[in-house]
């Protein structure tokens, strides 16, 4: 319902801002809630040994959530342009593993692809793709089962949720590359550890995990009171 009221909106009004909704003009936030938007100067690692670097061109966020929740749930697509472009920019800028990469998204379970109608990570990841020449590999993972929503679960529960979840489809696609592991965001990384074992059994060089946003360090857990939603 907020989707179709948005819509109509938009048809009626110039666009509001998506997370505080103020008119724009046409842009998808205004210039506060664009300030708002924590940059992450640098990468960083999941706090687990031997974990994959993790680079994401800003650190989770009210407005962040509110754009991610726009993209995958009212059909905000119009923000892929945007997120895909600071998501290359950062790799660009803090990965230097790009000759013979190959990008890989989160993947989605089919039911939840059949109501939402697109992938999130998936069009992310194309969108970088297509601005990094990285080759993209879409179909290199699988999900086999659907699980419960990560933000809505405790560390422990987490990890159980997502244990077994993912399956490699195509190793022949990764075997010997660096791969660059798409997600939108990345809280506690237990989906992106869980994609990295998957990964593990095709022998990639490296992986690296992409993300828009990504906890700051020493938290990992989104505190908004709606964040169930974000899965």
């Amino acid at each position: 319902m907020r989707g179709f009221c948005r819509f109509m909106l938009d048809c009626i009004f110039p666009r509001t801002c998506v997370s505080c909704g103020s008119f724009t003009g046409g842009s998808l936030v205004c210039g506060l809630c664009r300030d708002r938007l924590v940059r992450a100067e640098a990468a960083g690692r999941l706090p687990e040994s031997c974990s994959p670097q993790v680079i994401s061109p800003f650190f989770t966020g009210d407005v962040l959530i509110d754009l991610i929740r726009f993209l995958k749930f009212e059909g905000g697509t119009a923000v892929v342009g945007w997120m895909g472009r600071e998501m290359a920019v950062a790799l660009e800028a803090h990965s230097g593993k790009t000759g013979d990469a190959v990008i890989v998204p989160v993947p989605l379970h089919w039911t939840r692809l059949a109501r939402r109608g697109y992938d999130q990570a998936g069009l992310l990841a194309a969108e970088v793709s297509r601005r990094t020449g990285i080759p993209l590999r879409h179909r290199a993972l699988g999900r086999m089962r659907r699980t419960m929503a990560q933000s809505s679960l405790d560390r422990g529960s987490r990890k159980n949720n997502v244990s077994g979840a993912f399956h490699l489809r195509s190793a022949g696609q990764i075997r010997g590359r660096d791969v660059v592991l798409v997600d939108d965001l990345v809280t506690t990384g237990e989906t992106v550890l869980a994609c990295c074992r998957a990964l593990s059994g095709a022998g990639p060089t490296s992986v690296t995990v992409l993300c828009a946003g990504r906890a700051r360090p020493g938290k990992n857990k989104v505190e908004r009171p709606d964040c169930h939603v974000l899965e």
